[in-house]
């Protein structure tokens, strides 16, 4: 080959492998569509519910008035620390998905996320059963709890529901609940639910096209 065929030719090259990566930028930049976000397991409400008149309890004791969802995209799991299974699992994973975005996030976009817990056992979690099951996941999780009415109100308005098993034991029983994550957006309005199976890559995924482009 002569070397002005070989200069083309790695000039060609070099122009194919350039615009590969244009091509990688803008698609990496694109919105995820319908398909592609339920594929993550995300389902979005048709309009952004508003909360009103949220009065429950952080797991330090402060109020928590909803206002602490503001400025941050928030996962929500609302369960029970004497949960056998889901709960345990679920917060698990979450956790592992924090450690996951600050290896992929840069400082500002990490900064831009907030895991969050809320009992819907009242009865058995105080501020401190919360706080202790919270920090077994993540020390920067919010742990939420409440009163039976209050914790009521909040589930019903993120659409969320549970039920106390009946039981011959006072402090002894289960409570069936839902599964899904809920997601606030940085109004901190809920906007939708992610679906299980849960996993740390779909998690983030998720939430790199929340920041980006919800």
């Amino acid at each position: 080959m002569k070397k002005y065929q070989v200069f083309i030719f790695f000039g060609v090259v070099m122009l194919a492998l350039g615009g590969l990566f244009l091509f990688g930028q803008v698609n990496k930049d694109r919105p995820l569509d319908t398909e592609q976000l339920k594929a993550l397991g995300f389902a979005s409400l048709p309009a952004p519910r508003v909360l009103e008149g949220i009065d429950l309890l952080t797991q330090s004791g402060e109020v928590f008035d909803g206002s602490q969802l503001t400025g941050k995209w928030t996962y929500a799991f609302f369960g029970y620390t004497n949960c056998p299974d889901i709960c345990p699992v679920t917060m698990r994973i979450l956790g592992r998905a924090v450690d996951r975005f600050q290896d992929t996030l840069t400082a500002e976009e990490f900064a831009l996320f907030q895991g969050m817990f809320v009992s819907v056992d009242p009865t058995r979690d105080g501020v401190e059963e919360v706080g202790e099951f919270v920090a077994t996941y993540s020390e920067s999780f919010l742990g939420v709890t409440g009163s039976e009415a209050t914790i009521k109100d909040f589930a019903d308005q993120v659409g969320i529901g549970y039920e106390r098993i009946p039981s011959t034991s006072e402090l002894q029983y289960l409570v069936e609940h839902q599964g899904y994550l809920v997601v606030f957006n940085p109004r901190g309005e809920c906007i939708g639910y992610i679906k299980e199976p849960f996993d740390t890559v779909q998690l983030t995924k998720l939430f790199q096209h929340l920041i980006k482009h919800g």
